[in-house]
């Protein structure tokens, strides 16, 4: 059923190629399901969709629903009027028919633009294709959505981290080799699914920011969460516990972009026993950057070095410096 809507929604008879057609999947899915719990109270048989009937419905001019109801009205016409004629129609021409309609069916220019785009792709689509040559065509759907499920976590899994610097420009961008970072405060940018497949990351990037703090004697450390989505308690609990253990040896950690569902779960597994309110900085439709809002935070409290040449170029010891933002 879904298969054959999606296919034909798909389609367009100009071309044969995106008509750009919308197709509700919850809604037909409901409706038929309705239909079929309802006519169990009738003694009626289930109903479905037919990747077959549809395909040739269309191909043979079909626009509205409407066409459903006559193609069952013209069955039912020949079965009682031609039944004895019709049984003898060779099956081989009934197959043939199925056949025709099968391969128009096939969106070559998707198909070479599928197997072209990636050897993720390319494999999904010989693997299916093959499942249902060999097999039948639902285990087909069925492994090729078990197929991607399986293939996608490991991708989603990869977080990301980069440090972020503050230059003398009072830009606050991506740091760079070469680049001077100010000693005292760590800008850490973290971007991902942060869900229990992307903990070994956070671990590895939390000890690796532990490290850096421990050497360079840092006070402040602002971690930008604008870029995680999704958080689970596997994540989120790692991230509490170094911020709970940052805090407990006199570092500060602030809380940058903070999106409304990070927030909620931090909130739900106690982030308020370990960071007071104003060192988390929500991610708000606002005319300045929870970052920069953070970073600036972190340079006013801090007792700067003058003789750091950061320090003295990117704050120029004002107590609300303008900064920029290009990340």
């Amino acid at each position: 059923m879904i298969s054959s809507s999606a296919s034909v929604a798909s389609r367009n008879r100009s071309n044969w190629y995106q008509s750009r057609q919308k197709v509700d999947y919850n809604r037909q899915i409901l409706a038929e399901g309705l239909a079929n719990l309802t006519g169990g109270f009738f003694q009626s048989l289930p109903g479905s969709g037919s990747l077959t009937r549809s395909a040739i419905n269309f191909q043979a001019g079909a626009v509205t629903r409407f066409s459903g109801i006559v193609a069952a009205a013209a069955v039912s016409v020949a079965l009682l009027l031609f039944a004895p004629l019709l049984h003898y129609i060779p099956q081989a021409a009934l197959a043939g028919l199925l056949l025709i309609t099968a391969v128009r069916l096939v969106d070559y220019r998707r198909l070479i633009d599928t197997v072209k785009a990636s050897r993720y792709d390319a494999g999904l689509v010989f693997i299916t294709a093959l499942t249902g040559v060999i097999i039948d065509l639902d285990k087909a759907v069925l492994l090729g959505i078990g197929l991607s499920v399986l293939l996608f976590v490991p991708r989603a899994a990869k977080l990301k981290a980069s440090e972020l610097i503050v230059t003398p420009e009072r830009v606050v961008r991506e740091r760079i080799p070469g680049d001077l970072v100010d000693p005292s405060a760590v800008i850490y940018d973290l971007e991902g699914e942060l869900f229990f497949g992307a903990a070994p990351d956070l671990d590895r990037y939390l000890e690796t920011l532990e490290e850096r703090v421990r050497t360079n004697a840092a006070k402040f450390v602002v971690l930008r969460l604008k870029r995680v989505r999704h958080p689970d308690a596997v994540c989120v609990e790692r991230l509490l516990r170094f911020v709970r253990e940052q805090q407990e040896h006199g570092l500060t950690v602030l809380l940058a972009g903070v999106r409304p569902d990070t927030l909620t779960v931090l909130r739900n597994m106690g982030l308020q026993r370990w960071l007071p309110a104003e060192q988390v900085f929500p991610e708000e439709d606002t005319e300045y950057s929870a970052t920069l809002k953070a970073v600036r935070y972190a340079r006013t409290k801090l007792a700067v070095d003058s003789t750091h040449p950061i320090s003295t170029n990117a704050i120029n010891h004002h107590p609300n410096p303008v900064l920029y933002y290009l990340v």
